[in-house]
């Protein structure tokens, strides 16, 4: 791994290929700076949506992406 991939905060080069694909992938980077997982497809109350999950945890390399802290302090923003 380079270093200017550490300074654009990239973990690794699977995350970096991973979050360059855009919104439409199963693994990216929302607005809010939050990573996710695109889960698939929920109904609730009559309404769909994608199921969204928050990615703790780089899915190649372990490396630990967003904390608790993070990820609850992004989502309160977006409220």
């Amino acid at each position: 791994m380079e270093d200017d991939d550490i300074a654009a905060g990239y973990c690794c080069d699977d995350m970096e290929t991973c979050l360059s694909v855009g919104p439409d992938a199963a693994l990216f980077e929302h607005d809010s700076g939050l990573i996710l997982l695109n889960a698939g497809r929920t109904e609730q109350d009559g309404e769909e949506g994608n199921l969204l999950i928050s990615v703790q945890f780089c899915p190649f390399c372990g490396t630990e992406l967003q904390t608790d802290e993070d990820i609850d302090a992004a989502l309160e923003a977006v409220d």
